[in-house]
C-alpha cells in the first residue's frame, strides 16, 4: 500500500478541485477521505499540457458521476508510473510512444529552422490565411475528439443537464440551424447562474441555464445558436487554440493527438475571447441562418438590447468577449434592413413552460 497526491475532480465532493491522499493498492485506487475506491481496469488515463507532462486519471462511479484525478507533480507521475498495474501500464506505453512522436515532430521542425526564418516576414503579412490553412487540416473527426474530450473535463464539474424540456427545445432549434452541416451537433444546458453560452470544436453547443430564465422568448434563444453554430462552423474555437497553443501543439492535432489541446481549451472557455471579425462573422453568418430557416431574426437585436440595459458596470458575462454591444446592435440591424425576411416567423413555444422546466432549478451559487 503506498500513497501518492493528486487532484479531484468531478463528483459534489467538497474537496474537489483540491489536492487529496491516493492510495495504490494492488489493482485498486482509494482515496479515503472520500470513501471512494476504483478498479484500475476501470481507469482511462489521458495526457495534456503544452509538453504532454500532465497526467490524468478518469473513471465514472456505479451512481455514474464522472471523476479525474490530476497527479501533482513529477514525483507522483513517476511514482504511478513505476507502480501502476497492467491495465494502466499499457496505457502509459502508448503515452510513451506518443512521447516519442513528439520528439520526432520537434527535431523535425528544428531542422526546417532556417526556412521557418525565412518565411517569418511572409507569415506575418499572411497570418490569418496561414491560421485557416492549418486548421482546414484538422479533420471532422479530429475536431469531434477534441471537442468530446474537453466535453468529458466539462462534465466531471457536474450540473449539466442532458434531458428534459429545455433540452428538447434547443435540439429542435438547433435542428433547423444545422441544416446539411459536415458536424454531428450535440446540445446541453450548465446550470450556472451566469449569462453564457459557449461552443466547443466539433460541433457542442453549451447554454447556461441563466441565458435561458434572461430570454424572453425562444427568438432569443434561436438568436445565440445561431451565433455559436458559427463559431463552429468557421472552425473559431479551432483558430483561438492555434494562437493560445501556439503551431506546435496545433500540428500534434492535426497528426491526430488531441491531448495537448484539451485542457488549455476546457481552461479558457470561461474566457473565451475570440477576435473581433470572427464575432462579426458569427453574427453575420447567424443571422443568415436564421433567415435560411425561415426564424424571426430579431431576437438576436432584442436580446441584445436587453443585455446592454443589465445594471451594474460590468457587462454580461455573454457580452464581456464580443465587440461594442452598441456596435453590433446597429451592425445588425443595418443588415436586418438589407436582408429583409417576409416569410420568416417567431418561434411558437411555450416559453415559460419551458423556462419552468424542473431539469433547470436548483441552479449552484
Amino acid at each position: 500500500m503506498q500513497l501518492f497526491k493528486a487532484i479531484l475532480y468531478g463528483g459534489d465532493s467538497p474537496l474537489a478541485g483540491a489536492p487529496v491522499d491516493v492510495v495504490l493498492s494492488g489493482d485498486c485506487l482509494s482515496i479515503n477521505a472520500q470513501a471512494i475506491h476504483v478498479n484500475c481496469d476501470k481507469i482511462i488515463m489521458s495526457v495534456g499540457g503544452f509538453d504532454h507532462n500532465e497526467f490524468y486519471l478518469h473513471w465514472y462511479a456505479p451512481t455514474g458521476e464522472a471523476y479525474s484525478l490530476k497527479l501533482m507533480g513529477k514525483n507522483d507521475i513517476a511514482f504511478i508510473m513505476a507502480n501502476a498495474p497492467v491495465s494502466l501500464k499499457q496505457q502509459f506505453n502508448k503515452w510513451h510512444q506518443r512521447r516519442l512522436s513528439i520528439r520526432l515532430v520537434w527535431t523535425s521542425l528544428a531542422s526546417i529552422a532556417g526556412v521557418f526564418v525565412l518565411s517569418l516576414g511572409l507569415l506575418w503579412w499572411q497570418y490569418d490565411a496561414a491560421v485557416t490553412w492549418l486548421t482546414q487540416r484538422v479533420s471532422v473527426k479530429q475536431e469531434e475528439q477534441l471537442g468530446q474530450s474537453v466535453l468529458t473535463q466539462i462534465e466531471g464539474d457536474g450540473d449539466m443537464v442532458k434531458q428534459g424540456l429545455a433540452i428538447d427545445t434547443l435540439k429542435n432549434i438547433g435542428k433547423q440551424l444545422t441544416q446539411n452541416s459536415r458536424y454531428h451537433y450535440q446540445w446541453f444546458i450548465k446550470k450556472d447562474k451566469t449569462v453564457n453560452a459557449f461552443a466547443l470544436p466539433g460541433g457542442i453547443i453549451i447554454v447556461n441555464s441563466a441565458l435561458i430564465a434572461k430570454a424572453d422568448n425562444a427568438d432569443e434563444l434561436a438568436a445565440v445558436l445561431a451565433h455559436e453554430v458559427q463559431h463552429v462552423e468557421q472552425q473559431h474555437a479551432l483558430k483561438n487554440m492555434v494562437n493560445s497553443l501556439g503551431w506546435a501543439a496545433a500540428l500534434m492535432v492535426v497528426l491526430g493527438d488531441v491531448n495537448a489541446a484539451t485542457a488549455v481549451i476546457a481552461h479558457q472557455l470561461g474566457n473565451m475571447y475570440f477576435s473581433r471579425d470572427s464575432e462579426d462573422e458569427a453574427d453575420r453568418l447567424g443571422l443568415q441562418a436564421l433567415i435560411r430557416a425561415k426564424i424571426a431574426p430579431d431576437g438576436m437585436v432584442t436580446l441584445l438590447q436587453k443585455l446592454a440595459k443589465e445594471p451594474g458596470a460590468n457587462p454580461p458575462e455573454w457580452l464581456s468577449s464580443h465587440p461594442d454591444i452598441a456596435e453590433r446592435i446597429k451592425t445588425i440591424q443595418n443588415l436586418l434592413k438589407e436582408q429583409p425576411c417576409k416569410a420568416c416567423q417567431p418561434l411558437v413555444f411555450d416559453w415559460m413552460k419551458i423556462q419552468q422546466d424542473k431539469a433547470l432549478l436548483k441552479v449552484p451559487s
